[in-house]
């Protein structure tokens, strides 16, 4: 690039794309050339063994100082302009006036589209801005004469990641996509063959290591780095990780949506919207207990994921086959679609641990605020089916006199799609108890303490009063109770795209 230019790129983007936009501007700061073409001469310059720096994060302006004129500078330094083209850049008036300035006072620098999500020449989804699509008047302004547009495609059904990259590099240097790929991809065959080579040498020594020490060092890590590599890791690899979200596929995720991540065995989880409710007795529960007490707005500021059953006994058994959980007393049930009981809190948040692990994602519990607000799904009455318990026919394990635990997904879901929020077993969330709401989050959150003795359960069970199956009942129990018909279910935080 040429040395009078500050910036080897100004990399153009709605704020809604900020995540992959962040991951395209370290790929190609950290993009090694190779070594035969730096110093080769183009219509570009001299080629440079990196593109570092490429301008992207406008907090490099200076406090006080006009926007406008500030990305006009910005853009002025640049050698050219890198813009993520989506449906969220189509529609800004950032991105869009960022490539009207910069073609109208750089006309001979490059433009490159990087396509991220949409399609260009579709009205619903158009991805070039309009600066992009159509030619520039005398004056700088927009006008209806289309011009053509070569872009790169990042998603896996365009060009994919690698080969994109390489096509903006490309751009940028004026050589072929072609050989900048090819070279890139030798290289990074090369590294990779040198990283493997490097993690079976350090893999045969720890083993090797592992294997003498047995003896006499700390048993306990010894035998938790076997288990990882013997047992955990491998599971991982082959029956969750291949199955986990991507950040741009967690993105796309609408409320009730349902998702697995993993090959079989673990919890279905379904998308909960973010939303407030009134958390605790309501006027027309003529049962209400007085840790129900009182009732009060609740925000869940976030959505998030639940599963939409209890945890199996089926999700369980993986977790034991993977070395990530005991096996526990199934009381004689050998039905692996019942929900897992007699599991203490320890043993259900040692789960969601497991789970996180395998997963790489944010599994959890449930919090108390949380567990109700997904059991009422937007229902204000003393059931999520209505204020009498005998119209929960259709709905409720314990409602109709059932003596046995039933299969998850034997009834029908709250408006959520979540299943057995009443009844079947009790389920286990994160909170300390407290004889009442007062001083109470309101945001969501857990409300825990130090010294805490007893925890909550939530739901009610199939062998329960009819006092005791209501949405708002809570029970407190030590966190080692292990129960005949206390199970648990799990939770995510989820990264949504701003709507």
């Amino acid at each position: 690039m040429m040395p009078s230019f500050k910036y080897h790129a100004f990399l153009s983007y709605s704020h809604t794309d900020t995540a992959i936009a962040k991951r395209v501007h370290s790929r190609l700061e950290n993009f090694r050339i190779d070594a035969d073409l730096v110093g080769r001469v183009t219509k570009s310059g001299v080629i440079p063994p990196t593109l570092a720096p490429i301008f992207r994060d406008r907090h490099e302006f200076a406090a006080g100082g006009s926007l406008a004129e500030q990305t006009l500078a910005a853009l002025d330094v640049s050698a050219a302009l890198i813009v993520l083209a989506s449906p969220r850049a189509a529609e800004s008036n950032a991105v869009n006036e960022e490539i009207r300035l910069f073609k109208f006072h750089h006309p001979e620098r490059p433009i490159v589209p990087l396509i991220v999500d949409g399609t260009r020449g579709d009205d619903d989804a158009e991805c070039f801005p309009p600066a992009l699509r159509f030619d520039l008047a005398s004056d700088g302004s927009v006008t209806a004469e289309k011009v053509e547009v070569l872009a790169a495609d990042l998603r896996e059904k365009g060009d994919g990641f690698n080969l994109a990259m390489a096509k903006v590099v490309a751009s940028l240097v004026d050589l072929s996509p072609d050989d900048v790929y090819r070279r890139a991809d030798r290289e990074r065959r090369k590294v990779a063959r040198r990283t493997r080579q490097v993690h079976a040498l350090i893999y045969a020594l720890m083993m090797s290591v592992i294997a003498g020490l047995l003896g006499w060092m700390n048993q306990d890590y010894i035998k938790g780095q076997w288990l990882w590599f013997t047992k955990l890791r491998p599971y991982m690899l082959a029956n969750v990780r291949p199955y986990a979200l991507s950040l741009a596929e967690e993105q796309k995720l609408e409320p009730g949506q349902y998702f697995r991540e993993c090959k079989s065995d673990c919890p279905e989880m379904v998308v909960i919207p973010s939303g407030k409710f009134v958390m605790g007795s309501v006027e027309a529960d003529d049962e209400a207990y007085l840790d129900e007490d009182p009732p009060h707005e609740v925000a869940v500021p976030s959505p998030l994921a639940v599963s939409k059953f209890d945890v199996t006994f089926a999700d369980w058994t993986a977790c034991v086959v993977a070395g990530g959980c005991a096996p526990i007393d199934s009381q004689g049930f050998t039905d692996p679609m019942l929900p897992v009981i007699n599991v203490s809190l320890d043993e259900a948040k040692k789960f969601t641990n497991w789970f996180a692990t395998m997963t790489g994602k944010p599994y959890r519990l449930l919090t108390e605020a949380e567990w109700e607000y997904a059991a009422r799904a937007g229902t204000t009455s003393v059931h999520y089916w209505g204020n009498d318990l005998k119209q929960g026919i259709d709905y409720c394990d314990g409602c109709i006199g059932i003596s046995s635990i039933a299969p998850v997904g034997s009834f029908k879901p709250n408006p959520f799609g979540l299943y057995d929020m009443e009844g079947n077993v009790w389920q286990w969330v994160q909170d300390c108890y407290h004889d009442d709401y007062n001083g109470a989050p309101q945001d969501g959150s857990a409300w825990s303490e130090d010294d805490c003795k007893q925890f909550v359960s939530r739901g009610g069970a199939h062998n329960g009063a009819p006092r005791r199956t209501r949405v708002a009942v809570r029970v407190k129990r030590g966190a080692a109770a292990k129960i005949a018909n206390l199970g648990f279910r799990i939770a995510r935080d989820l990264e949504l795209t701003t709507r």
